[in-house]
């Protein structure tokens, strides 16, 4: 006999019901529905399979950032592995571009304009070597803003060429020559010309 009464959450599907599975979803269902997006990678000759992008992939892709760069602007192909892939991925977002743009205008603003008072903090870039190479960090700022695609490598030199303490933007005794470098992480940002210098 039926009192009316039901245990909290428990589901009596009618009959005829073209939803009813037979089974209540618990959270541990639902969670596995959730299914991450896959990358495509291309491994030699084996031909293309897909890999699972995992919350821990993406945090080694976090903590292996100034790795993965320097492969990819060494012309590493992206699709030979997960962690590259998503590397390049990211770099190739919009708003990681305008950032990286954002970042270049800065250092050319601090090494053209007079600073007044204390309104700005000092900049660590040696600043007469932005000044010399304000055309090249000025066509790269707006490439970066263009609204076409780039290459990853090309995003990878800029992202190396901006954090490099010991290279020529941020230490005086570097030999290597700014705008060069400028001019070829530039060149590198067009697919069409992306190939290690």
């Amino acid at each position: 006999m039926s009192t009316g009464w039901e245990p909290p959450g428990r589901h009596h599907p009618r009959a005829g019901d073209p939803h009813d599975t037979g089974r209540t979803p618990t959270a541990r269902s639902v969670r596995r529905d959730r299914r991450p997006r896959p990358v495509v990678l291309q491994v030699d000759c084996m031909g293309v399979y897909a890999a699972p992008v995992t919350l821990r992939r993406r945090l080694e892709v976090h903590l292996l950032a100034d790795r993965l760069d320097r492969s990819l602007a060494a012309g590493i192909p992206p699709e030979s592995d997960v962690l590259l892939a998503l590397r390049a991925e990211r770099l190739a977002r919009p708003s990681t571009r305008s950032e990286l743009a954002a970042a270049v205008q800065r250092l050319v603003r601090e090494a053209t304009e007079p600073q007044h008072g204390f309104s700005r903090a000092p900049s660590l870039a040696v600043l007469s070597r932005v000044a010399q190479a304000r055309s090249e960090l000025e066509s790269l700022a707006e490439h970066l803003l263009a609204p076409v695609p780039v290459s990853a490598r090309g995003v990878a030199l800029v992202e190396i060429l901006l954090r490099d303490g010991t290279g020529p933007l941020f230490r005086y005794e570097s030999t290597a020559d700014l705008a060069l470098q400028v001019r070829r992480a530039g060149d590198a940002l067009d697919p069409g010309r992306d190939w290690p210098a």
